[in-house]
């Protein structure tokens, strides 16, 4: 009988993190589908119990890809999950939208819109290509890469790495929109999920289908998905070993 890390899942049964998420399962390109055990999308990996630790490692997790800012980061470090797992963090934002205006880094960004944050995100080129190129250099085993909600950042790499691999815009956003419903699991989140928001606020704390539609277009006025990722700095070798990644056995 194998072991539950050993199974394929979309959304991993962890108690301690809520949105850990699984790229594989989508078509993509060539008919072929994107591959189990490849890439994991997640929200914070602060309050991960022991028993989640030992089934990230045993699920093949051996790099940890950390988007969030410096104060986050550093205000809930990640577990080290396992003896062999690398740690890289590449702060793609340095604040949470998702948090209480009293934990920003930048409480100003509360009357910005979500559309408007992830454009900020998707300027910072070379960040994205760090990111991409920790994605390359990582091991052989699963990538993890997560910010604090597991949503916004991490929702617009999960968007590039599907795209890149061939998923259509709707699988992309199949992705992306379970994360509000996965983060009703968290207390802070239902709780602050209750109390009065402004209309940006309460676009900030969801993911609705319009705000990654809107990061889409951005992408697809570079060119598209290749021709942005090269804008970032990357080469057509890079981009055919991320492919080679999501979809080759």
């Amino acid at each position: 009988m194998s072991e539950a890390w050993e199974k394929n899942w979309v959304r991993l049964p962890l108690e301690g993190a809520y949105n850990v998420r699984e790229l594989g399962g989508y078509p993509a390109s060539m008919g072929r589908p994107t591959l189990f055990h490849r890439f994991l999308r997640s929200d914070s990996l602060f309050g991960l119990t022991q028993a989640d630790e030992e089934f990230l490692y045993g699920y093949g997790v051996r790099t940890v890809v950390d988007l969030r800012g410096d104060n986050e980061a550093a205000a809930h470090p990640d577990p080290q999950i396992g003896p062999d797992v690398a740690h890289v963090h590449v702060p793609l934002f340095d604040v949470n939208i998702a948090a209480e205006d009293d934990e920003r880094d930048n409480p100003e960004l509360a009357h910005l819109s979500a559309e408007q944050v992830y454009l900020m995100v998707l300027e910072k080129k070379e960040q994205i290509a760090r990111c991409m190129r920790a994605f390359i250099d990582a091991p052989e085993g699963c990538v993890l890469f997560h910010c604090s909600a597991g949503k916004d950042r991490t929702g617009i790499v999960a968007y590039l790495l599907m795209s890149l691999a061939g998923c259509d815009r709707w699988d992309c956003l199949t992705s992306y929109i379970p994360s509000r419903i996965n983060l009703m699991r968290a207390e802070w989140f239902i709780d602050q999920w209750h109390q009065e928001m402004t209309y940006e606020h309460r676009a900030q704390f969801d993911s609705r289908i319009e705000t990654l539609s809107y990061a889409i277009e951005q992408v697809d006025s570079w060119g598209q998905t290749v021709a942005y990722l090269h804008d970032c700095g990357l080469d057509y070798m890079e981009l055919a070993k991320l492919r080679t990644r999501m979809l080759k056995d």
